[in-house]
C-alpha cells in the first residue's frame, strides 16, 4: 500500500492530483465530492493523503479534515510510471462562524437596497401623515421624506438581515439552513407593500387603533406563517417590532426629524402610534429573505 499526496491546485470547480509516489500501474480517474468547505480552497497546503483499498483499483481519500472530505477515487489502469485524477466539486460551501464569509458584502448590498427600497415604502405612510417629517424634510416627485431617512432605512436593512443570517447559521439544523429564492423575496416584498398600504388606508379612514393593531398582527403572523417559518424568525419580528420603535425615540428627542401627529401613546415626552409596531414585524421577513438570497447570490462564482 503506498500513499498518495493530493495538491490543491484548482481550475474553475475541478481540483486536478497528481502523484510521482506510485511504483505500481498507473491509472487515470475522475472523482466528486459532496461538500467541500472554502477554506479548502484558501489555503495552499496539501489536501489530503489516500492509499489504495483493495484490489479493484478503487482509492478512499481521507485527511485531516475527515468530516468534510470523502471523495472516492475509481481508477483504471494504464502503461507509464505516474497517474493523474481530476475531483469535480459541485459546490463549495463554509458553514463555519456565525455570519457567512462574504457577510461584508452581503451587509453594503442590503445597505444599498434599503437606500433605495426604504424610503418608497416609508412613503406610504407619510402620505395619508402617519409621520410628518420636520428637520431635513424633503418632496422628491410627490414623495415626502427626510434627508436622513434612506441612511436609516439602509442601516435598519444591513443589521437585521445580518441577524437573520446569523441566527439561520446557529439555530437551524445542519445541512437545513433556510434558502430564499427571487420569487420568494419578490413575493415577500409584494405582502409587505400591500400590508403597509392597508395600514394607511384603515389610519386614514380613522379606524380605531386597537382594532387595526388586531387585524394587522394577525396579518403579520401570516405573513411570517407563509413566507418565513422558522421560530427564531419570529422571535427576530418580535424582537424587530418592539426595539425599532423604541429606538426611534432618542432619534426623534434629539433630533426632531418627525413626529406622530395622532400618537395615541407618549415615552419620555415623544408620541409614538402602538400599532407601528406590527409594521416592524411584518417588515422583518422581507429583510430575512432579501439577506438568504443576496447571500446565495453573491457566494456563486461567475460560471454559476
Amino acid at each position: 500500500m503506498s500513499s498518495r499526496l493530493c495538491s490543491d491546485h484548482t481550475h474553475g470547480k475541478q481540483l486536478f492530483c497528481s502523484s510521482s509516489l506510485w511504483t505500481g500501474p498507473a491509472f487515470s480517474g475522475a472523482a466528486s465530492s459532496a461538500k467541500w468547505p472554502a477554506s479548502i480552497w484558501r489555503s495552499r497546503r496539501p489536501l489530503c493523503l489516500g492509499s489504495l483499498m483493495g484490489s479493484n483499483g478503487s482509492w478512499i481519500w481521507s485527511g485531516s479534515q475527515s468530516r468534510d472530505l470523502g471523495v472516492r477515487c475509481a481508477s483504471e489502469k494504464k502503461e507509464g510510471s505516474g497517474y493523474e485524477g481530476v475531483a469535480n466539486v459541485p459546490e463549495v460551501t463554509d458553514t463555519e462562524g456565525i455570519l457567512p464569509p462574504n457577510w461584508p458584502t452581503v451587509g453594503l448590498g442590503l445597505f444599498g437596497l434599503g437606500f433605495l427600497l426604504g424610503p418608497p415604502l416609508d412613503g406610504l405612510h407619510s402620505r395619508v401623515q402617519l409621520q410628518v417629517y420636520d428637520v431635513g424634510a424633503v418632496d422628491i416627485l410627490g414623495l415626502k421624506t427626510n434627508i436622513w431617512v434612506p441612511p436609516l432605512l439602509g442601516v435598519f436593512y444591513a443589521v437585521v438581515g445580518l441577524i437573520q443570517l446569523a441566527l439561520d447559521r446557529s439555530l437551524a439544523p445542519k445541512d437545513t439552513i433556510p434558502k430564499a429564492d427571487l420569487k420568494k423575496v419578490t413575493a415577500s416584498f409584494l405582502t409587505l407593500a400591500l400590508l403597509l398600504e392597508l395600514s394607511a388606508e384603515m389610519y386614514k379612514a380613522g379606524v380605531p387603533y386597537n382594532i387595526e393593531a388586531y387585524i394587522l398582527f394577525g396579518l403579520a403572523e401570516l405573513n411570517w406563517l407563509l413566507l418565513e417559518n422558522t421560530w427564531w424568525g419570529f422571535a427576530l419580528a418580535c424582537f424587530v417590532g418592539v426595539a425599532c420603535p423604541l429606538a426611534e425615540i432618542p432619534i426623534l428627542k434629539l433630533f426632531d426629524l418627525w413626529h406622530y401627529p395622532k400618537a395615541n401613546l407618549s415615552i419620555f415626552g415623544v408620541g409614538v402610534v402602538t400599532w407601528v409596531v406590527c409594521c416592524y414585524f411584518f417588515y422583518t421577513p422581507f429583510i430575512g429573505n432579501l439577506a438568504r438570497w443576496l447571500s446565495q447570490e453573491l457566494r456563486k462564482g461567475p460560471s454559476d
